[in-house]
């Protein structure tokens, strides 16, 4: 574990201070800050599915109740949700060959949820699947996506290698939703349910046209060309110079089960990530048999309630994330005495309680990586939750293996561009056989769904959205009636994004079911309510501006400017957190006056 706080030295602050202010303008300036490709631009990565064969069918003409695009956990949840309501026929529609979302695309070596399997994949009880370790690798979880298909008797409503390419609003027809494969779905409620990690995003480099070499997406593994499978033994790198891209999450994860395989592995870095400890294990076989009825529910209320600041009399989950949150919490509200104090003595407070936090992760670093120049750069020097931290047990140890090359990108040129034979790094050309992009995902709800979404008089989501999200809670939007949203934008969060789902599935359900209890068939946000929402948001999220303005450049600050509303992830959250967000929309649901929404 993690060094005692209390016997590690009060460090330097000013100095911390300076250090990661440096950090960030090494990468905030023009031509340091990332831009990435808008989609559709530049090298062309493969898209399709290699993993489950295209199948032939009839051409859809139809009318339902409702058409939930997506088929990861999100669409999964929500149609569970609105068939436990009596709305029906649903009509799931995917591009992907089957359930699973983001873990039917992402099938890299070493793939895995960093969230507690036991709180992670929903309905456990329902399904009574226990899973087979604290933290479920990826077959495991695509696996227990294709369970609530079959236990909730979904496939049979799934459209599955079925892009949608034209969603519109008739005030006579309601909802219109158009797919690739020639089909016409009329619809009286439309959810978005897509996810955020479906579009894979690259950076927007010079000669990604002329690279000779093999060029993929991480979320795309291409096994015809690395062999092996989740578990590694990637044979067919053997002899080959790779390069990975990026190393967030999936670079974390995929990089210590390449590396063995490779002749040389180069990973190119621009920021350090935060390594915290894994410490995985089996299911205990006698845990499980102990428990009681509603256990997945409780456990992810404490664990939710522990992460997001709050007390409770025992850490169920007792992982990283909850020892994080208890330390950089345990100093907020007043002194060490329990006296109140000043906000700006709080804050202080805050800032040095993450320091000592951050110093322990560096530590980390130093007794974990033998190489000191890799080890330097492998330090993170923001505070912790600048970027989203990852846990693992093996990504630093890799990077001691003597073919194993990291290379700083975040200097004045980085990397500069691709050449036939290679990349450029600050002047130096490095040979390279395979491009490995581990560079994320396109996070703009309206751009990255491939399709256009047309709302009253014709109005588009693009335009509507086009100085930032609008929305009432997350869920709502103005001049696109019984449009529901699913996902983080406007909505309270909390680390496990599938009890995000929960709540949000459950309510919209419920919406549905009130609505027409009352007698009404349609529902819209009202332009002011989604004003003052909007501006409630903004206004909470002003104290934060500094705090993301100190940051490094991010998906999180909108790539270092999040002085632009609602174009980065923090900058769009409601930021009472997630339950408090499901405290105000379960008392405007349940009064069932819906008050800021439109009732035809």
């Amino acid at each position: 574990m993690l060094d005692d706080p209390q016997t590690s030295p009060e460090p330097d602050l000013d100095r911390a201070r300076a250090k990661y202010a440096a950090e960030r303008d090494r990468r905030s300036g023009r031509r340091n800050r990332t831009a990435y490709q808008t989609p559709g631009s530049g090298i062309a990565i493969d898209l399709r599915d290699t993993y489950i064969p295209r199948i032939e069918r009839e051409v859809r003409n139809e009318a339902v109740d409702a058409v939930v695009i997506g088929a990861g956990f999100a669409g999964l949840i929500v149609a569970i949700e609105m068939k436990k309501c009596g709305i029906g026929p649903i009509r799931i529609v995917d591009t992907a060959g089957d359930f699973g979302g983001v873990w039917y695309w992402n099938r890299y070596p070493g793939a895995q949820c960093d969230v507690e399997s036991y709180i992670y994949l929903p309905f456990l009880e329902e399904t009574g699947y226990i899973p087979k370790e604290k933290y479920s690798h990826q077959p495991e979880i695509l696996e227990h996506a294709q369970r609530l298909g079959r236990h909730f008797d979904l496939y049979r409503d799934a459209l599955f290698h079925t892009g949608v390419t034209d969603v519109r609003w008739s005030d006579g027809d309601r909802w219109t939703v158009a797919t690739d494969r020639g089909d016409t779905i009329r619809s009286n409620f439309v959810v978005m349910a897509g996810g955020g990690q479906d579009q894979p995003r690259l950076p927007d480099l010079p000669g990604l046209d002329e690279f000779s070499g093999h060029v993929f997406h991480s979320c795309r593994w291409d096994y015809d060309y690395t062999g092996g499978s989740h578990a590694g033994d990637c044979v067919k790198l053997e002899g080959k110079r790779v390069a990975v891209v990026g190393t967030g999450a999936s670079a974390v994860q995929l990089v210590p089960y390449i590396a063995p395989s490779t002749e040389h592995l180069y990973v190119l870095q621009r920021t350090p990530v935060v390594v915290g400890e894994r410490l995985n294990r089996p299911t205990d076989p006698d845990w499980a048999a102990s428990l009681e009825p509603g256990w997945q529910d409780r456990r992810m209320l404490n664990y939710s309630t522990l992460v997001l600041g709050g007390k409770q009399d025992e850490d169920l989950v007792d992982d990283g994330w909850t020892h994080a949150t208890a330390e950089l919490a345990s100093v907020y509200g007043g002194d060490k005495g329990g006296n109140e104090v000043s906000a700006e003595a709080a804050a202080e407070a805050a800032e040095r309680a993450d320091l000592r936090y951050m110093e322990k992760i560096r530590a980390r670093v130093d007794r974990t990586v033998s190489k000191a120049s890799a080890a330097e750069l492998l330090k993170p020097w923001y505070r912790y939750f600048c970027k989203r931290p990852t846990f693992n047990d093996l990504y630093l140890p890799a990077f001691n293996r003597d073919n194993v090359e990291l290379i700083d990108v975040s200097g004045p040129a980085g990397l500069e561009r691709l050449t036939a034979t290679g990349f450029v790094v600050d002047g130096t050309e490095y040979p390279a056989d395979a491009i490995i992009f581990a560079s994320g995902f396109a996070s703009d709800l309206s751009e990255r769904k491939g399709y256009e979404l047309a709302g009253r008089g014709g109005i588009t989501l693009r335009d509507h959205w086009r100085d930032g999200a609008r929305s009432l809670h997350g869920v709502l939007v103005h001049n696109f009636p019984n449009l529901f949203l699913m996902g983080t934008v406007h909505v309270g969060l909390t680390i496990n994004y599938t009890e995000m789902m929960l709540r949000q599935g459950r309510h919209i359900a419920r919406t549905i079911e009130l609505l027409r209890a009352r007698g009404f068939d349609e529902i819209e946000a009202t332009a002011e309510a989604e004003d003052a929402y909007v501006e409630e948001i903004v206004a909470a999220r002003e104290a934060d501006v500094a705090f993301h303005a100190s940051c490094t450049p991010g998906y999180f600050n909108n790539e270092g400017m999040p002085v632009q509303r609602g174009k980065g992830l923090t900058d769009t959250v409601y930021a009472g957190g997630l339950f408090a967000w499901l405290d105000m929309v379960t008392d405007w649901r349940e009064a069932r006056d819906f008050a800021g929404a439109e009732l035809r």
